[in-house]
């Protein structure tokens, strides 16, 4: 099969690989789709901690179902050609902090193109249990942005958001669009976002959001004139830097809650003795349960979710060029890579 390979830092390769096969309770899925993640521009530059040259990335995919391997019952199986997605991340399911259903961070996970070769390649190999079947839904393709997704809804849903809020949005790219989906989703009636790219800007409004200013005093005036002096609900940090979990912070209404989800910089200095006087609610979303990755599935499947950003299909052997363009500033919303896979 081909596979896209991070041969050095910076650097892909597409090499021919020998064809995975299936282990116990595994299924082989022919990959048709697979998505670029934010998260892998850090590995690709050498700076995420987890992915390492060698590897073969990509986690967010769509493909039709190849081969089964021994153990998995037949009643079980779904037809060769089958349209599936797969849940990237594989938990333990054991131990205390997954019994207590907290599965995403169980600390034996492993994530595909992470941990494990992903879905850059022609074939991938995962857990017959981790399969979601899509050629029922109206658009099966769609699933392609279920773990991001997936990621949205957590957050959202970490947060005392209810129908008829507010919430402001940091950063407009693919997750920060996503949460702005989830919220308009369920019944949010003052949406706010911020952003610096401006080819990213049109969609995010398509969610009927409004934006606001990203420089941090104009942000908070802005904010608070439209929310009659109080700030916003709930309160999305998408990017993860210094200045922007500040703003989040700033930014949220008293008793209100902040959700810091962008990984960008590995720490940052909060307002504390401020947070405690107005009791804003700091908490964090990581990754998704394998229930709000199902539901991804089914409400983008549905129609009931879009991803509104900009999508750029591109052949798998054009990787380096797209991974080189995203880092550049590109405004593209989502880049999906095509394998070349005879047959499918």
């Amino acid at each position: 099969m081909e596979a896209l390979v991070l041969s050095d830092v910076g650097h892909f390769d597409l090499v021919t690989l020998d064809d995975p096969i299936p282990g116990p309770g595994e299924v082989r899925i022919a990959v048709t789709e697979s998505g670029i993640c934010g998260s892998e521009l850090g590995g690709f530059l050498g700076t995420d901690g987890l992915r390492k040259p060698g590897l073969v990335f990509g986690h967010e995919f769509v493909g039709v179902v190849d081969a089964y391997g021994p153990d998995v019952p037949v009643e079980q199986q779904l037809p060769p050609g089958a349209s599936v997605t797969a849940n990237p991340l594989r938990s333990c399911g054991i131990c205390p902090i997954c019994v207590a259903g907290h599965e995403n961070v169980c600390p034996q996970r492993r994530l595909l193109g992470g941990h494990v070769h992903g879905s850059n390649a022609g074939l991938i190999v995962v857990s017959a249990t981790a399969v979601h079947r899509v050629d029922h839904l109206s658009d099966p393709s769609s699933s392609v942005f279920a773990e991001p997704t997936a990621c949205a809804l957590r957050a959202v849903g970490r947060t005392r958001i209810s129908a008829g809020g507010s919430a402001l949005v940091i950063g407009a790219g693919p997750i920060g669009l996503l949460l702005l989906e989830v919220l308009r989703f369920r019944g949010v009636e003052h949406l706010f976002f911020t952003e610096r790219v401006e080819g990213r800007v049109a969609a995010a409004e398509a969610s009927g959001a409004k934006r606001l200013s990203d420089d941090p005093d104009a942000l908070v005036r802005q904010l608070k004139e439209l929310t009659r002096g109080l700030g916003a609900d709930a309160v999305f940090d998408a990017v993860g830097s210094a200045d922007t979990r500040t703003s989040a912070t700033l930014a949220a209404r008293p008793g209100g809650d902040v959700c810091f989800v962008g990984l960008h910089a590995a720490d940052g200095v909060l307002p504390l003795r401020d947070l405690i006087r107005r009791e804003v609610a700091c908490t964090t979303s990581f990754a998704y349960r394998p229930d709000e990755f199902g539901q991804a599935v089914e409400l983008l499947g549905r129609g009931e979710l879009v991803f509104r950003g900009e999508v750029v299909h591109a052949a798998l052997a054009d990787g380096q060029h797209w991974y080189e363009q995203l880092i550049k500033g590109h405004p593209a919303g989502k880049v999906v890579l095509q394998p070349s896979n005879p047959g499918t």
